[in-house]
């Protein structure tokens, strides 16, 4: 059995939630694949795999494309943290002028979050998984 304990707190929101020990990753796991089915596959993709021509293209609108959220893009470089206050604020938080379409959802909880970072991790290669975790523990 996986068990899964949140201990990131997220600057002035509330922190994350701590997840009781006997909770299998698996739920949680479940829970965040509910959760992107919903808010993020229309823009990332069922399979979590972005636009193939995320680096460089744009969208009709001049938007950038979304990467994939598989291991294979740029999701990986971020702390939790930063992809928590993503997710819940948008891009917005981190430049005040950005228009684009990652505009978060304020309306997700902290435990909503924890569970949609819990998927995309589960989706990515092992050894990106282990280092995520040992670089962010």
């Amino acid at each position: 059995m996986l068990a899964i304990l949140a201990a990131v707190s997220c600057g002035d929101s509330e922190p994350l939630p701590d997840i009781d020990a006997t909770v299998e990753a698996e739920e949680i796991i479940n829970e965040g694949k509910v959760l992107y089915l919903a808010n993020c596959a229309t823009c990332h993709g069922v399979n979590l795999q972005g636009n193939p021509n995320w680096r460089s293209g744009t969208d009709k609108d001049g938007q950038s494309l979304p990467p994939p959220l598989n291991g294979t893009g740029h999701t990986w470089h971020h702390s939790p943290k930063v992809l928590h206050e993503i997710l819940k604020y948008g891009l917005k938080i981190y430049d005040e002028n950005y228009e684009g379409k990652m505009v978060g959802n304020e309306n997700l909880t902290n435990k909503e979050i924890y569970s949609l970072l819990e998927y995309i991790k589960s989706v990515w290669p092992e050894e990106l998984r282990t280092n995520y975790t040992e670089t962010y523990k």
